[in-house]
């Protein structure tokens, strides 16, 4: 089976290598062995993965990659990942890109790269495996990334089960564990655990380094020299790569809105109780603990 990596950083990187390791002893994708072909603009993360041994042809161009694949990963940002939607339609009409091929994707939202797919009439079933670091490029990829963690599959509104099914067993060979989900659920899922974070990741910084008015905070000279494990765990996300994070926010921009709008509510919420405490610390302490213990039961129950 020929599969074709459009994209080669974090997450095609580690799709290529664990493909080739198996790490969860499931079986490889195809029992006759698979072929690997990657395609980037630079060639810089195929060329690598070449010497590597996680890739067996560098891609001159997109129909050069999807010749004869039976299965093409989309491995870019949404915004990138609609261009290279638009190419592989002109690979179908010359007969580079098989009618049976399937194309899948890893983007972090959904609902937008399906209808994307949709309005080109490609044989299109979305993925998103949920692991990542926020290292990129190929030199991050490791074979292991996938490991027991969920990968959603979003089948198209024709239900193509057929095409699904081989986006799960792409799925399973890299040792994670597939979920079928539709794209609205998986938007307001990821907004809630993954985008938003992301967001307040980013406002934490430039509220603590800025302040109020835009300006320089008058302590964060001092407090960043001060910083440890909390805040280097609270700003993880605001370290990625602000391209792939300003698309994912955009192609998501309703869900993760939703979440803010309710996220605003709770700190209305927080703030009367602060103000309370500051009024008397012994009467107000005891509300603060009341939900702090709430919120710790609430991750309990999930861990």
């Amino acid at each position: 089976m020929r599969v074709a990596l459009l994209g080669l950083g974090l997450i095609g990187g580690s799709i290529a290598k664990a493909l080739r390791e198996d790490p969860s002893g499931a079986g490889p994708l195809d029992p006759g062995g698979v072929e690997i072909a990657a395609w980037t603009p630079s060639s810089l993360g195929p060329r690598a993965a070449l010497e590597a041994g996680a890739v067996d042809q560098v891609a001159r161009t997109i129909a050069e990659a999807v010749d004869g694949a039976a299965l093409v990963v989309i491995c870019a940002p949404p915004v990138a990942a609609s261009s290279i939607l638009d190419e592989l339609v002109i690979c179908r009409r010359s007969g580079r890109l098989a009618e049976s091929a399937v194309v899948t994707d890893v983007l972090s939202t959904k609902r937008w790269i399906m209808a994307e797919a949709a309005k080109r009439s490609l044989r299109f079933c979305g993925g998103h495996p949920m692991a990542g670091s926020t290292e990129t490029g190929f030199a991050a990829a490791d074979g292991n990334l996938f490991l027991g963690r969920p990968w959603v599959v979003v089948p198209d509104h024709h239900g193509a089960s057929s095409a699904a099914a081989l986006v799960e067993r792409l799925a399973s060979s890299c040792g994670a564990r597939p979920v079928t989900m539709d794209a609205d659920l998986h938007d307001a899922a990821t907004a809630a655990v993954s985008h938003l974070p992301l967001l307040l990741a980013a406002a934490l910084v430039s509220a603590v380094s800025k302040g109020e008015q835009g300006q320089a905070a008058d302590g964060w000279r001092v407090s960043h020299l001060l910083a440890s494990s909390g805040w280097n765990s609270a700003t993880r996300l605001a370290r990625g790569s602000e391209e792939m994070g300003a698309d994912i926010l955009a192609t998501n921009a309703r869900e993760v809105r939703r979440r803010l709008r309710a996220l605003r509510d709770e700190l209305e919420r927080w703030d009367a109780r602060l103000a309370a405490a500051e009024n008397d610390p012994l009467v107000g302490r005891t509300d603060i603990r009341a939900r702090l213990a709430e919120a710790r039961e609430t991750l309990k129950e999930i861990d």
